[in-house]
């Protein structure tokens, strides 16, 4: 898919995905988190990108990889360096971190089973 970066209507639609997930992570202070927090963050940030982008378009795992650097180069931009840092992470590990994401978990349902008084 070939999109013009620069174009106003994309340029807002990154600064809602932007808002939308600064709204729902906390990002002060991600410099001085241990390695395995920064990785629960990078996490959660990748779902609502793909949530998010899931939204106006159905992308493949590269033009998300691609969105995520443009995401980054956009809020470096604005100065927001700790979401930068988050994004760049995520470009970093991304395939680790997409793994996590796509890994199924097997819910396991208890029958409901009815207690009937018998008769004595």
């Amino acid at each position: 898919m070939r999109v013009d970066i620069n174009h106003p209507s994309f340029i807002s639609f990154l600064g809602s995905v932007s808002n939308n997930i600064l709204s729902a992570v906390k990002t002060e202070k991600y410099f001085t988190l241990t390695s395995k927090e920064k990785m629960t963050i990078s996490y959660t940030v990748l779902s609502l990108i793909k949530n998010s982008a899931r939204v106006r378009a159905a992308i493949s795992d590269s033009e998300l990889k691609s969105f995520i650097v443009v995401l980054c180069k956009k809020n470096e931009e604005n100065e927001n360096y700790e979401f930068a840092a988050i994004l760049n992470d995520i470009v970093m590990n991304y395939d680790s971190i997409n793994s996590l994401s796509e890994s199924t978990r097997k819910i396991v349902k208890k029958s409901k089973t009815t207690k009937t008084n018998s008769p004595e």
